[in-house]
């Protein structure tokens, strides 16, 4: 891994759960306001009556949102819309949160940086629940790019690399990543990154107490 050159590092998916607030900022269970309720379930009747999705009068980055025949969450999301920045769940209100946004990685990576999309978030979502909404981090996949990594083939998957995001109290060590440190959280690698390096080269602030996913790709230069 002796040429091998980091290329680019960022936020690769973004989950973002929305709750309503009180009077002093705090989230709050609070039910869905039902004339939104009115025009989310006439949307999705006609997605249902045509069995596509359904165009609808709100809008995301210049881009109207379209509602889907389906809900998802078995049943604790009852409407999904779709554009190809977001995918946005609503809920009734009777679970905690009220909405929860998926940010396309196309929109994310042409974002300057994360805050950007997390602001345009936070305005979309305040406007259409008419409420200052309180934002709170569901998942957070991290993506570096990684060029002229030759030998990465030698790497076995199974012990080197997880799938996904998880907790473990076992300490293991790749032989060339005697630099990195290990926290609570496998990311991708099984010997994971120094939180620090990725909120530094990501722009972004993790929460040790939630999952956190990255993500190698590693890109051969033609020449």
């Amino acid at each position: 891994m002796e040429k091998a050159m980091l290329v680019n590092a960022g936020v690769d998916t973004l989950v973002l759960n929305a709750f309503y607030t009180d009077e002093h900022g705090r989230p709050c269970k609070r039910e869905l306001d039902p004339s939104l309720w009115k025009h989310l379930d006439a949307w999705k009747r006609a997605a249902q009556e045509t069995h596509e999705e359904c165009p609808t009068t709100l809008m995301f980055e210049n881009a109207l949102l379209q509602m889907c025949p389906n809900g998802a969450g078995q049943g604790q999301w009852p409407w999904m819309l779709k554009t190809k920045d977001i995918t946005l769940y609503v809920s009734g209100g009777r679970w905690n949160g009220i909405a929860s946004v998926r940010f396309s990685s196309q929109y994310l990576w042409s974002c300057q940086n994360i805050l950007e999309a997390i602001v345009s978030a936070q305005v979309f979502l305040d406007e259409l629940f008419k409420d200052e909404m309180f934002l709170q981090v569901s998942s957070v996949d991290l993506c570096v790019d990684v060029a002229e990594w030759q030998d990465v083939e030698r790497l076995d998957r199974a012990s080197n690399f997880v799938s996904r995001s998880r907790k473990r109290g076992l300490h293991e060590e790749s032989d060339w990543a005697g630099e990195v440190k290990s926290r609570d959280y496998a990311m991708g690698l099984h010997r994971t990154y120094d939180n620090q390096l990725l909120e530094s080269s990501c722009g972004v602030r993790l929460d040790h107490q939630s999952p956190t996913q990255a993500t190698l790709h590693n890109e051969l230069a033609s020449h």
